[in-house]
């Protein structure tokens, strides 16, 4: 029996390289137990360090996340995609 599998789509992902200054949206989850809240959060990018940013907030708050997790500001973030079916 043979398999064929490709090795790639016609349609390549593209990344968009993420610098300091730069406003970024991502995903936030608080709750617990029962429930959980998903909420999306824009913040500007203070500090990269290897994969990990530091963000400050509109209230000038500051926190921490990967940067696979963070999504340019203007494009679909990760709470759109998901609500839309992955697209």
């Amino acid at each position: 029996m043979q398999v064929n599998q490709t090795q790639g789509s016609a349609a390549e992902a593209t990344t968009t390289p993420l610098a300091i200054g730069d406003t970024v949206s991502y995903v936030a989850i608080s709750g617990g137990g029962r429930s959980y809240r998903f909420s999306a959060r824009k913040a500007v990018i203070e500090e990269i360090n290897g994969d990990v940013a530091t963000l400050r907030s509109a209230n000038g708050r500051t926190t921490t996340q990967p940067l696979s997790k963070l999504t340019p500001d203007g494009q679909p973030n990760g709470l759109t995609r998901m609500l839309m079916g992955g697209q």
